[in-house]
């Protein structure tokens, strides 16, 4: 990195209704990485269709999308600053506009939440966790200098860490070490995917804002 002064993600929705970003994304990061930021963390990044946060969101669920984002990453190569991919599910979190029906660790129903989620089978845990893993892949062929894992702001990873969120009796809930599993899954596969040497990080949330859920001293 040129300096240390990192753009933690923000959700920029500046992308199509497709999740391809619009050309105003390009010259918001080409501000920042001419501006001196030496490294950008993108808005989060939807892995899956079932997992897009809202409207406006930016795709990385698909080979098609990596000629989009190449523009994304050189512009932001041109201008003398690097850029990590940061790749999310949004779980209980998606709206009422962009999915049909929300997916959790466990059935939810919040005030916070837009809309009631349902239990995720374990056979559609698996599909998401590959789809972190290939969100991965597709950041690293697409040219990013790191990938990051949004495990905070009551996304999906963070609903499977969180005791209010997970109420699961199976392998994927109950303590904290079970409660984790779903995160180290996806580390070990998205480590798998990139290989050794590639940069990954995971922005993760220590402590929940509803009572009876993560506490500071297992964050």
């Amino acid at each position: 990195m040129p300096n240390r002064f990192v753009r933690s993600a923000t959700a920029e929705r500046m992308a199509d209704e497709n999740g391809r970003p619009r050309e105003g994304l390009l010259e918001l990061y080409r501000t920042l990485a001419e501006g001196g930021v030496g490294l950008i963390i993108s808005g989060h990044l939807y892995v899956d269709a079932d997992g897009k946060c809202h409207p406006e969101m930016t795709a990385i669920d698909d080979d098609g999308v990596i000629a989009d984002l190449a523009r994304v990453v050189d512009t932001v190569h041109a201008a003398g600053g690097q850029i990590a991919a940061q790749i999310n599910h949004g779980g209980a979190q998606c709206s009422r506009e962009t999915v049909t029906e929300a997916v959790a660790p466990s059935d939810i129903v919040a005030d916070y939440l837009p809309q009631p989620a349902r239990a995720l089978t374990e056979a559609e845990i698996a599909r998401v966790i590959q789809a972190y893993a290939e969100g991965a892949r597709r950041a690293q062929a697409t040219g990013f200098d790191a990938v990051q894992l949004h495990g905070a702001h009551g996304y999906l990873i963070n609903q499977f860490l969180s005791p209010f969120t997970n109420r699961r009796t199976d392998a994927w809930g109950g303590d904290l070490a079970h409660r984790m599993r779903f995160l180290r899954e996806i580390c070990s596969a998205v480590r798998s995917a990139v290989g050794a040497h590639y940069p990954v990080f995971v922005k993760l949330g220590v402590v929940d804002a509803v009572e009876g859920g993560l506490v500071l001293d297992d964050g």
